[in-house]
């Protein structure tokens, strides 16, 4: 079985929806971010996200690095994983991808590991995935003004 590392927060600000949230409610996106690639990968791969700071999330597979940052745990990880042929890190840092080549470890920038799970054959592809958009209040205009009104009118009657 192979074992995907992932940076969690460097993932998150790699995909402009999951940013958006981020910035509203670190801990939904978070969520957001760990189910929906958790429903895109294999059963023949494992994940282990690892987030900056504290958190409150309390699955399988996500660490938080506490008074660490995610880099340094990730480090410690690939410095301790056995067979780094089974290791995969996600990450766009440098210092963690040199790290993990150096170890023989398979190593993807965030950015190319999002469009990899969110190719075509996806369970979302060709469906209408407007649920997940985050609406801004502030898109949508207000109702037309006097003036609005009026000068419609002498273009349209």
């Amino acid at each position: 079985m192979k074992t995907i590392i992932i940076d969690g927060n460097n993932l998150i600000h790699k995909v402009p929806h999951f940013k958006a949230l981020f910035i509203k409610n670190k801990e939904a996106a978070q969520v957001s971010l760990i189910e929906t690639v958790n429903s895109r990968i294999t059963k023949s791969e494992k994940t282990e996200f690892v987030f900056d700071g504290h958190g409150g999330i309390k699955k399988s597979g996500v660490t938080f690095s506490n008074d660490l940052t995610a880099d340094e745990l990730i480090r410690k990880k690939i410095e301790t994983f056995g067979d780094h042929k089974k290791l995969k890190i996600i990450s766009s840092d440098n210092n963690i991808t040199g790290l993990a080549k150096i170890c023989g470890a398979e190593i993807q920038k965030s950015e190319d590991f999002w469009k990899e799970i969110n190719r075509t054959n996806s369970v979302t592809a060709g469906k209408n995935i407007n649920q997940n958009y985050i609406y801004d209040e502030k898109e949508k205009p207000g109702r037309p003004g006097k003036k609005d009104v009026d000068e419609f009118k002498k273009y349209f009657t």
